[in-house]
């Protein structure tokens, strides 16, 4: 589980930094990713093509996207809490990975977030 968190660490922190010096950054938004899931898959499952559902809050929406493994070294890319900047289409997200190679993943859910704010009694 550690080595799961310093790859995510690792893979994140400099996606940050290229999101933001990129010249179509004002397309890009901050998300938060806020789970992240194997994707069980009725097939069985081949560690070189495992899947993982992760759950990121984009503005005022939650998206669910489905991705790949990482990479063969088996680094995860992805940590509860992170943020990264990501462009949302219509059925696809897409953000830049450390080498500023864009990978665009399809969303699989996309849910309203509801608003917290409770009234206060007097």
């Amino acid at each position: 589980m550690p080595k799961f968190l310093l790859g995510i660490l690792i893979f994140l922190l400099p996606v940050l930094a290229f999101g933001q010096s990129s010249p179509a950054s004002s397309t890009y938004q901050p998300a938060t990713i806020i789970d992240v899931r194997p994707h069980q898959s009725p097939g069985g499952s081949d560690s070189d093509d495992a899947l993982y559902e992760v759950s990121a809050e984009v503005g005022r929406a939650v998206y669910v996207v489905l991705t790949p493994s990482p990479s063969p070294s088996g680094a995860i890319r992805y940590a509860v809490g992170r943020e990264v900047l990501v462009h949302v289409g219509e059925k696809t997200i897409t953000w830049n990975d450390i080498l500023g190679q864009s990978h665009e993943v399809p969303i699989i859910s996309r849910t309203p977030v509801a608003d917290t704010l409770t009234p206060q009694n007097q």
